[in-house]
């Protein structure tokens, strides 16, 4: 293992691309969660939301509350911009939102706001009885958990369709080691980037939707994602992710109106 300037991992194996790897690589904060209760502002996934007095829990198409599924307090730890440095970011999913809903589905099944620091007093929601009847029967995570941060920079990961500027496709079948490892497998084992994280590279179960629709391109940065792990009674589909992507002009502007909302498993 070598670290260079960026501090990123670069297996021995991969020593001579490591311009190419530092040239490619961006920030990342990457989410360990535990389970632990939270405080109504802190970070966490699932839960109960922080709503302060002008803000009203999020409702479906059918009328029905949705439920937290992730809220990061940016005060919590830092990422350059085009992040915010402060406020907190709510992500909800609908009741209805089940692992046969398809990738991009409409906002019927999903919500993003962003709570201003001014919005943040002592003036907050507390009575949540209105939830005693939710339906949590699809919902991915089991527990409220605790959101612990770890600030890093990581390469393009193996399946964003940026690899090909950095990297020649070509290389990808060549075998780099005595043992016939291709570069493509030794990439894939380091680089698949499946992790919960906010910022970074995504991970695709089976391809980047961004490649086959140039026309989403435009959602060029991920704000959040969330993989499946059985240890950490987090689970959607079948092993599947939940992730959210987002133009990086909108999120400088904080504009959360415009979101891709990818979900994929296996």
């Amino acid at each position: 293992m070598e670290n260079f300037e960026n501090g990123i991992f670069i297996p021995k194996e991969f020593v001579q691309f490591h311009s190419y790897l530092n040239g490619s690589a961006i920030q990342a904060t990457i989410i360990e969660p535990i389970k632990h209760a939270t405080l109504l502002h802190e970070s966490k996934f699932a839960g109960i939301p922080y709503l302060s007095k002008g803000l009203t829990h999020p409702k479906d198409d059918n009328g029905q509350f949705m439920l937290l599924l992730a809220q990061i307090n940016f005060s919590e730890f830092q990422l350059n911009d085009p992040f915010p440095l402060k406020g907190i970011l709510q992500f909800y999913i609908s009741q209805q939102c089940s692992p046969q809903v398809k990738s991009n589905a409409s906002r019927h099944y999903y919500h993003v706001q962003y709570v201003l620091p001014s919005e943040m007093d002592d003036t907050f929601k507390l009575d949540f009885s209105y939830l005693n009847n939710t339906d949590f029967r699809h919902f991915p995570i089991m527990q409220e958990m605790k959101l612990h941060f770890k600030q890093s920079f990581e390469p393009v990961s193996i399946m964003d369709y940026r690899l090909k500027n950095f990297f020649n496709p070509t290389i990808m079948n060549e075998f780099i080691t005595l043992d016939e490892r291709s570069f493509h497998d030794i990439y894939l084992v380091n680089y698949l980037a499946a992790d919960h994280k906010i910022g970074g590279y995504p991970y695709f179960i089976k391809q980047d939707f961004r490649e086959a629709f140039p026309h989403l391109q435009h959602y060029d940065t991920l704000l959040l994602q969330i993989v499946s792990n059985d240890a950490q009674q987090i689970m959607w589909g079948d092993s599947g992710i939940i992730s959210f992507f987002i133009n990086s002009e909108k999120l400088r502007q904080l504009d959360f109106s415009d979101i891709y909302f990818h979900l994929e498993d296996y």
